[in-house]
């Protein structure tokens, strides 16, 4: 979990289910858990128009999450055959590109022959009935490198992870406030080294703890081409998965955190391969109906929101008095026109590249060290200034996905996963989080392709707990006010409303045309977890009536 109008009827629909009678999934032997005979058939997809990758999975038992009877889901595998994919799409010029941004002490092999890539996920079918009409949507955490089992097993997804003692081992409950009460949903370990994606030799014989498998993947940017080619290939077998023939009804991508760095970048990505799609019919690819975005609490625009920790900390802007003593507040107010300088440096290109490298380390390190480190001195959680120390849920959840009878009914491979090859889940993996630092990518900009979307008439959503430090309201208010596009002027004018949850205020609002910025009250950085029902039913309102709540 690291970070750097009457519109609840949907809502409503999604709240008024009654819970199964099943049991919740017990990973260990007994009431509920998968045997032997139970193992699902693997199965896998491909497609002439993408030759380098290939989509396997298995439909694991119900009882193991969803509980709900009749609710199909499905979990495994995009795998990508790098040599393929360097010759089917230019890698070498792509490779090029992401170089660029590496500094010369981390790159490895530029294209280790014979690696193949594996994207794990897991994916629900809406609860509704009518998974066929229903959207689906994809959910990315943020680190990088953190899994989006934290989104599935702790906050929106079907089922929450549960204590585990002597008598009862990893299991789960079922989530009434799931997001797939009225939608498909789609979990991805993204990128490579996350959670249980990996990357392997081709040559099993090779395939050793001494031996890894090199990562490519350093940069969003380059996070982000794996992602669109994954939605390409997950969409195109819509029709086998949700029996809708005419294929998905509308897709958006949602997560938090990190993911408001990189979910931009995916977003974009797909709109440009979707035009890519409709250009060339001859290859076979549709387009994807990308509806929408929703960023919760997402780092997005490092020059905003760096200066807004100061803000957080130092302003009383919460009404609970300052975080942080004054003397260091001032020591931290002086230090904000080094680091702006340094972001502007980091996002200004340079020859061959749209970003300066050695300028945006410095820049992360610096800011981070100098904006952000005051604020843990007594402990505080970076999600909520209420809370003190780690979140027990993040063990839950590891457990629970390390467990060999959840391991085999979701068909993960054995080995590969984990920092140590080993095949171990972790819920944030050091190795991916430092390839991403040393590049110092938590410094750039992803504001463009915020502005790129809004052009193409993908709607964006911004929420944002208000007890969240790390990610707050407050930068992500500046940035939303301050961006570049069409509609920034009457978006500026617009007042801030409330929106309300169970007839009480949960937060304020703001919206023009695709873009909409709101605040959560009584919620931290993760606010599905926080604000269960007002999650829902801001979540609902969003993909089904196109606005928020009133």
């Amino acid at each position: 979990m690291k970070a750097f109008a009457g519109l609840l009827l949907a809502a409503t629909v999604g709240l008024s289910r009654a819970v199964p009678n099943q049991l919740a999934f017990n990973a260990h032997p007994g009431a509920g858990a998968p045997g032997e005979a139970e193992t699902a058939t693997v199965k896998t997809l491909r497609h002439a128009g993408l030759p380098a990758h290939t989509l396997r999975f298995v439909e694991p038992p119900g009882s193991i999450c969803e509980s709900t009877e009749g609710v199909r889901s499905w979990s495994g595998y995009l795998d990508v055959d790098l040599d393929a994919l360097w010759e089917h799409q230019g890698g070498d010029k792509l490779l090029a590109e992401d170089y660029a941004e590496v500094d010369e002490g981390v790159k490895e092999d530029p294209h280790p022959k014979g690696v193949i890539e594996h994207f794990w996920f897991w994916a629900f079918e809406s609860r509704s009935g009518n998974a066929a009409e229903d959207p689906v949507v994809m959910w990315l955490n943020g680190g990088p490198g953190c899994s989006s089992g934290c989104g599935m097993l702790m906050e929106l997804g079907p089922c929450n992870a549960r204590p585990y003692n002597g008598t009862k081992g990893p299991h789960t409950r079922y989530n009434e406030f799931s997001w797939n009460n009225n939608a498909s949903l789609l979990f991805l370990d993204q990128p490579v080294g996350t959670g249980f994606s990996y990357a392997s030799w081709a040559d099993e014989l090779r395939n050793t703890q001494k031996d890894k498998a090199p990562s490519r993947i350093y940069t969003a940017k380059a996070a982000a081409r794996d992602a669109s080619a994954f939605l390409q290939l997950w969409a195109l077998h819509a029709a086998d998965l949700f029996g809708d023939k005419n294929g998905l009804s509308s897709f958006h991508i949602a997560g938090e955190s990190y993911a408001g760095r990189w979910i931009p970048l995916i977003a974009n990505q797909l709109v440009e391969d979707n035009k890519e799609a409709i250009a060339h019919p001859e290859r076979g690819l549709a387009a994807l109906p990308l509806d929408s975005v929703l960023i919760g609490n997402g780092i997005t625009s490092p020059k905003h929101q760096f200066p807004a920790y100061v803000e957080y900390a130092c302003a009383n802007t919460t009404g609970f008095g300052n975080f942080v003593d004054e003397a260091e507040c001032d020591r931290m107010y002086s230090r904000i026109p080094t680091c702006l300088s340094l972001v502007e440096k980091c996002n200004t290109p340079t020859k061959g590249s749209l970003h300066d490298r050695l300028a945006c380390k410095t820049a992360l390190d610096f800011c981070e060290e100098a904006l952000q480190t005051p604020y843990y001195h007594d402990g505080r959680s970076s999600y909520d200034f209420m809370h003190y120390g780690d979140y027990e849920e993040d063990d839950w959840f590891a457990h629970f996905l390390n467990d060999t009878h959840t391991k085999k009914a979701l068909g993960v491979d054995k080995t590969g996963a984990g920092d140590g090859h080993d095949g171990t889940f972790a819920s944030c993996s050091d190795d991916v989080y430092n390839r991403f630092a040393k590049t110092g990518d938590g410094a750039k900009d992803s504001m463009w392709a915020v502005k790129a979307l809004l052009e193409n008439d993908v709607r964006v959503l911004l929420y944002a707990g208000e007890r969240d430090f790390i990610c707050n309201y407050i930068g992500i208010r500046n940035w939303s006010l301050d961006l570049d596009w069409p509609g920034q002027a009457a978006f500026q004018a617009r007042e801030l409303a409330p929106w309300h949850s169970e007839g009480v205020i949960a937060g304020m609002t703001r919206t023009e045309g695709p873009l909409t910025y709101l605040t959560v009250r009584e919620s931290s950085h993760f606010v599905p977890y926080s604000r269960p029902r007002a999650s829902l039913e801001m979540f609902n309102a969003w993909v089904h009536q196109r606005g928020v709540p009133e």
